[in-house]
């Protein structure tokens, strides 16, 4: 066989090789194999290993960091971060009109990807019909409509999946930086699955786990609160005030998103913010001049401008025009809505001016749940026998996200990035209230979404 004929042989074996390949739903790579399922069949959950936590005063945390050398995580499946960004989009769509209710007049910053996050923590940790409705919730659901053990997701396979998104998520040379704590609190008498631990810890930057005696809310309240205070950044306001005394475990997650704006100064002056048509306030205010992605609708009254923060990662800023109000724009929203914003945004050279922000809001993961009546998802009946052989009875569940968004120090009087064109740049102001979302371009990832009425609103 000639080199001609090995090459025309070799091609029509790979033709034939990928036109009998076989698609495999991203479920199915995410789900229990057969294998899985025997081993899961056979074990005896009395024997699986556990342990107390350090108490909240000990500065010690061993107990999580040895685990790292006992327990190994696989890779994620290959082929299943796309999957897992609709997923992720989907809950946190569905989650939004819930949050616009909880806090209809403030700023709202809507952590799609660590409620997700939140949500799968407790999946690993559930079982029988606690386990079924999380995995429907999370929109993990088998297409074959099968319910036996390879229709069950295996929670392991999802966090790996999730770390790998993680890692994608912003470039090295990205303007915008993150962190993410979790911290556990339990009763001293509830011996926590190492399993379970593991997985969460899987999850974040800095992960704790301590005990603590509910029953005694105030002095709980006030340990609670210093030990946060030492472990998250330092701005941060813990401001736990009240726990729930029949409850014995306690969640609490805090992301923070720090970025900046290329090429971009601070206005010596603070300039109106009008948080309300009659209500103004002075506050910092970032200028920036350059080609900027975006769109005047005078159709649905909306001024639409993409910031990029790298160059993949970028945010999304959609300001109410025409006497049109932040209310609508959010009432009129479909899941696709910032897919389209995305799509009609046209580059222009313009000067734009945009408050300096500061927001970090915290909400209880359980009031958003009944909101969305389905409090019983994390409820007094819930089972989490895969986080204790003892009852577990689930507290507060809090996510608090920390956004922060500043001039990168540009020299004012420096070379603009602007082009000499006879088309003089147009003035672009966001001074009043409006739409912001936070992107990882790649993997399209939603990360954060909301509202900005106040720009430095903490709570």
């Amino acid at each position: 066989m000639d080199f001609q004929q090995l090459i025309i042989f070799l091609t029509a074996f790979i033709g034939l090789s990928t036109c009998n390949r076989v698609y495999v739903h991203p479920f199915n790579l995410l789900a229990y194999n057969k294998s899985q399922c025997e081993k899961i069949q056979s074990q005896n959950p009395s024997t699986e290993k556990s342990f107390f936590p350090t108490a909240i005063e000990s500065e010690s945390n061993a107990d999580v960091e040895k685990l790292k050398f006992e327990i190994n995580l696989e890779a994620g499946p290959l082929g299943t971060e796309s999957y897992m960004i609709s997923l992720i989009n989907n809950l946190g769509f569905r989650a939004v009109a819930g949050w616009w209710k909880l806090y209809n007049t403030d700023s709202i910053l809507i952590p799609y990807v660590d409620f997700f996050r939140t949500m799968v923590s407790f999946y690993l940790g559930a079982s029988g019909h606690t386990s079924s409705s999380l995995q429907t919730f999370l929109g993990l659901e088998d297409p074959s409509g099968s319910t036996n053990c390879t229709s069950k997701i295996d929670g392991l396979k999802v966090i790996s999946t999730l770390n790998e998104i993680d890692d994608s998520l912003f470039s090295k040379d990205s303007n915008i930086k993150t962190l993410r704590t979790v911290c556990m609190f339990v009763s001293p008498n509830i011996p926590l699955s190492e399993k379970f631990v593991y997985g969460l810890s899987q999850f974040a930057d800095n992960f704790y786990v301590r005990s603590v005696d509910f029953k005694d809310s105030a002095k709980a309240v006030k340990l609670i609160n210093e030990f946060l205070d030492s472990k998250l950044p330092a701005d941060t306001k813990s401001g736990l005030t009240s726990i729930d005394v029949t409850a014995n475990f306690m969640y609490i997650s805090h992301v923070q998103y720090k970025g900046k704006v290329a090429k971009s100064f601070l206005i010596p002056k603070h300039q109106p913010f009008w948080t309300e048509p009659n209500k103004m306030v002075l506050v910092p205010t970032i200028s920036v001049s350059g080609e900027f992605h975006i769109a005047e609708d005078n159709t649905k009254n909306q001024l639409i401008i993409k910031i990029p923060l790298s160059d993949n990662d970028f945010l999304l800023l959609v300001q109410p025009i025409n006497g049109n109000t932040i209310s609508n724009i959010e009432s009129s929203m479909k899941w696709n809505t910032y897919l389209e914003w995305v799509n009609i945004v046209t580059k222009r050279h313009i000067n734009l001016s945009l408050p300096k922000l500061k927001i970090q809001r915290s909400y209880n993961i359980q009031d958003l749940l009944t909101n969305m009546n389905v409090s019983e998802q994390l409820g007094k009946n819930a089972d989490f026998s895969k986080i204790s052989q003892s009852n577990i009875e689930v507290g507060k569940v809090i996510n608090t996200v920390d956004f922060e968004l500043e001039e990168s120090d540009a020299n004012p009087n420096g070379e603009s990035n602007v082009p000499e064109t006879k088309e003089k740049p147009a003035e672009v102001k966001l001074n009043k209230p409006f739409v912001v979302a936070l992107f990882e371009g790649t993997t399209k990832a939603l990360l954060l979404f909301g509202r900005v009425i106040h720009p430095t609103n903490i709570i």
